[in-house]
Parts: structure tokens; sequence; C-alpha cells
């Protein structure tokens, strides 16, 4: 799988693989890379989405949600309007504070609706469509500037020569000049307008739209379902070989489909993995759809190892994501071992629209979860965009996760960090009982490290290390202050003073680790190849850096002293020094028992957990970072030290 990349690059990279997407004026549906109709042989218009263009349909509660937002922050009239009753929506997910989408209608991208993580709502943002006809047509908020538009400009009350203005700051507005150039703007605390965006107008704005008509809409797609169809099960048919092939079930639309297609090239096996934190809808999916193909299915389950290893860890995070390592990886690797011999080709649901590393990644390529050096992935759907992807589940009657038909975009762990705000309140609405439990929690753990209830509420316990600019906004916004809800986390598991003696010491408490074995450590230490400069005497672990001129002693009850004085421009040295200490301690000192260092090892050098062989360590230091103690739980003590010596 490739590298993740962002901006321009990731832009460019969605470009490259987006699909020509055009609409039938006369059959009122999408059609993908046909300039005329397959069913009608009309011409098509193109429609212009924004990367990477997975469109997908809207579900009545999607077009409810829709509708709403139109009603409520555009007008009544320009929802029948924008969105007329029963026609086709499709949705195109695109980036923003939290989830948002674009809203196509008729072949036109109308606006976009967005989560406002402040009123923690749904609001609507016209787009050029939209805008030209809410201008023209007077169908909800627009103003009509004397001033010439431009992304940017401030927009006072005196420069509106007419205007319906909303009656709150921060919605949006559609603005024109009355010379051909059209725009939204945002409203300000002070009551004037922000221009974002303009455009200058391009003729008809008509929506080609008709009532929803799915067998319409299949009858287009079939030529093209036929030849994915064709080239998916051919792939499969190669690659089946290659070693025991098994279809990785996960409930989810994407792999419902891609277990379709290994059925029809002749694999038969398959395996669910149930992380114990699914969405039950989601297990109940994955097994009605190995009934329906007739998949031999296993079911392997991590039980409630989250809640057990929940006390240790605390809530995971977007940057700390132990979740992944002690919920999916190790269970896995212990599930499929009785079950596969030899090498391990897992067919998957991996689309390359789903994220910029999987746009990367080949249809077939090295497995980095199922512990085998030489198990593969292969991606039958690797092309496929959402649209592709239900309208084969429609037609080949395949059992849909009813999840999807609830207001969510995706199916995974209903407590997962990466989880928007907008899908939060989506669980806490649809899964009360779920969500009620893990928010019990979510609040036990803020009392505990003195945090407010905000830290719940918007959905600060996402992140762990650091916030987005976005999250800091909001925290100002409530009059919280986020670095210090930081330093509150980082507390609760590590501490720091400064001590004097014949040296000055800067020293940390590692709460919850505990060294038994110091000669067991120092072994330990061959991961990151520091064994070397460690010696063990009586109570204490001593490494010393000659370069840095600094000493680190650890002790067994979890103390850590760093001696010696580090110029300012040398501490990013002596901090990386840290970071390949801390990862061990850790490994060793708050050992979950999970095994993920051993089955990770591409040298056999792990024989237990944290137990290593020096003669084979290779010092990659693999280990060290899957472990999510040493390569997440160790980042709270590197953090404090890195805090307190910035602050000298």
């Amino acid at each position: 799988m490739g590298g993740r990349v962002t901006g321009l690059e990731a832009t460019r990279l969605f470009r490259s693989i987006m699909p020509d997407l055009r609409w039938c004026p006369q059959c009122g549906v999408p059609v993908i890379g046909h300039a005329r109709c397959p069913r009608c042989g009309s011409g098509t218009v193109r429609v212009r989405v924004a990367p990477p263009g997975d469109v997908r349909p809207a579900f009545p509660r999607d077009v409810e949600i829709v509708r709403e937002a139109v009603r409520l922050y555009v007008g009544r009239r320009a929802a029948d309007k924008l969105v007329p009753p029963g026609s086709l929506v499709l949705l195109n997910k695109v980036q923003a504070t939290d989830a948002a989408d674009d809203d196509l209608v008729g072949g036109r991208t109308v606006g976009v609706r967005l989560f406002d993580i402040y009123r923690r709502r749904w609001v609507f943002k016209p787009d050029y469509a939209g805008a030209v006809m809410i201008v023209e047509e007077k169908l909800g908020y627009y103003a009509v500037s004397r001033r010439p538009l431009k992304p940017g400009a401030i927009l006072e009350r005196g420069d509106l020569l007419e205007h319906d203005l909303p009656p709150e700051p921060g919605l949006y507005v559609a603005v024109s000049d009355g010379r051909g150039v059209y725009g939204v703007a945002k409203t300000l605390e002070t009551g004037a307008l922000r221009v974002q965006k303009t455009w200058r107008h391009a003729g008809d704005v008509e929506l080609y739209a008709r009532p929803a008509d799915w067998s319409r809409l299949l009858e287009v797609f079939e030529e093209r379902l036929e030849r994915l169809e064709r080239d998916a099960v051919s792939f499969l048919e190669k690659v089946k070989g290659m070693g025991t092939a098994m279809v990785a079930l996960s409930g989810g639309k994407d792999s419902t489909v891609a277990a379709a297609l290994a059925v029809k090239a002749g694999i038969r096996r398959g395996y669910f993995f149930d992380t114990g934190i699914e969405f039950p809808e989601t297990v109940e999916t994955a097994k009605r759809v190995a009934e329906a193909l007739g998949i031999e299915l296993a079911e392997i389950s991590a039980g409630d190892t989250f809640w057990r290893a929940l006390p240790r860890y605390g809530p995971p995070g977007r940057d700390y994501r132990w979740c992944c390592k002690i919920v999916k990886f190790a269970p896995l690797v212990r599930g499929l071992k009785p079950l596969v011999s030899g090498r391990l080709v897992t067919v998957t649901g991996q689309r390359g629209f789903e994220s910029t590393q999987r746009a990367q990644a080949g249809r077939l390529a090295p497995s980095a979860t199922t512990g085998g050096r030489r198990d593969l992935l292969a991606a039958p759907i690797q092309e496929w965009t959402s649209l592709d992807v239900y309208l084969y589940i429609m037609r080949e009657g395949l059992p849909l996760n009813p999840v999807y038909t609830m207001g969510y975009e995706r199916v995974g762990c209903y407590l997962c960090p990466t989880s928007r705000l907008a899908e939060i309140e989506n669980a806490r609405r649809v899964h009360p009982d779920l969500w009620g439990r893990w928010e019990d929690y979510l609040y036990r753990f803020a009392r505990q490290h003195g945090l407010p209830r905000e830290w719940v509420v918007y959905g600060f316990w996402r992140w762990r290390f650091s916030y987005p600019a976005e999250m800091v906004h909001l925290a100002r916004k409530l009059g919280l202050n986020p670095s210090e809800m930081l330093d509150r986390l980082f507390a609760g598991y590590a501490t720091h003073s400064v001590e004097f003696g014949r040296e000055r010491c800067h020293v940390l408490f590692l709460h919850g680790v505990r060294l038994r074995n110091l000669e067991a450590l120092r072994r330990l230490l061959r991961t990151t190849g520091l064994d070397g400069r460690a010696r063990v005497e009586g109570e204490s672990l001593t490494v010393t850096d000659e370069r840095l001129g600094v000493t680190v002693r650890f002790h067994v009850s979890g103390r850590v002293e760093v001696c010696g004085d580090v110029p300012r421009q040398r501490v990013k040295q002596l901090l990386g020094l840290l970071r390949r200490l801390l990862a061990p301690v850790y490994m060793m000192g708050a050992c979950s028992g999970c095994g993920v260092c051993v089955t990770s090892c591409p040298f056999g050098a792990m024989r237990a957990p944290h137990t290593v062989d020096p003669a084979s360590c290779r010092s990659c230091s693999l280990c060290t970072y899957v472990c999510p103690s040493g390569g997440k739980l160790s980042e709270h003590a590197l953090k404090v030290a890195e805090r307190a010596y910035q602050a000298g």
C-alpha cells in the first residue's frame, strides 16, 4: 500500500483515477464514461464533482438530512426546488472540518451538506447551480451586491442593493453582483458577509431531475457492471492458486461485492473478524452474506479484548490507535493460524477511492495485517466506484448492511476515533445503548483526568497528542484551553520534576510501568541497538550517551532520571534517544500480552512477548513500533519530556 499524500498531491492523484461522471437528461440518471446514454442513446452532460468523485446513492435518511438542512438554512421553497421530492439524489464525500457531501440532483451539484461542529447539526452551503437558482428565483437567503464579487471580500450591509439574510451568523448566503457573477458567502458576527467562492454565470442551470427509478439506472449500468464483473472474476481466477484463498467478510458493502465475485471465481472459504465493538447489524450482515453465497465462514472474535485493554491505554485516538494492534491485528493472526497452511491470499473489498494510500495500492499486494511475510491481499474491486458497488448489490440481490440506510456512510467499529461528529450524533440516535456505554466510560475518564464535559460532547477524545487546527479553534470558541487539556491527559500517564544533586536531572515517573527484570530489559534494548550502551547496576539500568553528555537511569519502580546539561540546540537529539529507550521500556513494563511483537518480527527474534533473542535480532525496531505499549503508550512520557525541555 502506498504512503499517505495530502494537499495538491492528493488532488492530482484522485483526479487521475476519477470516473468520467455524466448525466442523461432524458433518463434522469447518472452515466459513467459514455457520451451517449447506453439505454436511450441521448447525449449526456458532464457532471462536475470534486475529487475523488466517488458518488454514492442517497438513501431516504440522507435525502431527509439534505432537505431539512435546505429548509432550515435556505427556505422551504428552496428545498422543493433544489431537492424535488422523489428525485434521485447522489452524494459525493468531500474534505471539510467534519462530515460533508456534495449534493447532486438532476446532474447538478446544488450545494453541500456540512456538519457544523459548533452547533452539532447539519447546514447547507449552496454551490453554483443552487446559488443561481436561489438568487434569481428568490428562493431563500440571498444578497445582491453593488460591488464586484471576489473570494475573501467583506460585504457590509451598505454594500447590498437587496438582501434576505439569515438571523444568525455562521450560515451561508447565495450572492450575486447583478452582472453575471454569482457566489456563496458566510455571515459574520458583525452582520457582514465574507465571500467564499464565486462563479461566472455559464448559462442554463436547469436540473434534469426525474423521479428515482433504480431499475432504469440498472439498465444504464448493465454493460459496465458486466465488464467490471468479468475483469474481477478473471483476476481472482489467476490469483487463487497462489496460496490458500479466503474472503475477508466485514459486513460492509465492499467486502460483500468482493465475496460475490470470489464465489464466481471458485473461492468459497472466508472469515469474519468480530472486534467485539461492531454494530450488531454488521455481525448479522456478514453471516447473511456468507449464507446467501454459500461461503464456508470461519468466525474469529476478539471478545472483550478492547474493554479489558481500555483501563491501561485509555480511549483510542486518531493519533493513538492502539486498538488496531491489540483488538484487530493480534487476535486475527491467532485466529487465522489454524485455518491456513502456507501463504494466505485474502480477497478484500479494498477500493482506490477510499484513501490516497489505497489509490496507490495495486490489486495484488503483500498483506500487512495477517502476520505472514508471504501473505497477499487481492482487491478485485480496486477500481470500482461506490455507485458500482451499490448497483451490483442491487443487481445480484445481495444483503446490504442496514446501517447504510440509517445515515452512516461507512461501516466500522461504532466507537472508532476516526468517526466524525456527524457519525457520533447518528450513533447516539440510532444505537443509544451501544453509545451510552461508551459515553459513560468517556465521562468517567474525563472526571479522572480533570477534563471538562466538552471534551466528550465535542469529540476532543478522538485525539491524544495534538489537536488539528479546527479543533483548536473550536476549543477556544468554547472557552477551553487545548494545551491544558493535553497536559492533563499526559499527566495521567507520566509526570515530570527536576532534581538537583551532584548534577541536574529531569525525572520522569512512568505510571503503570514496572521493570521486574532489568537484565531482560537490557537484552530487549537490542531491538533499537542500544544494548551495548546499557549496564545493570543494582536496582537500575543505566544508559550513557557520551556524545550528548547525558546518563539515563531506569528504576524498577518506573522512575526515569535523565541527568546532564543538554544545550537547547541538541534537545531534539536527546528526545530521539529517549524515544529509542522508552519504547522497549514500555514494551516490557506495560506489556498487555497481545503478542503483536512476536507475530510481526521478520527475523523470528521475538520468542515471546518482549523476550528477544539478541543473536537473531537485527535491531530494525519494527517490534517496538507495532507494540501498542512501546509504539503508542510511550508517547505520553515522550511528550511530557518534550514539554519539560522546551520550558527549560
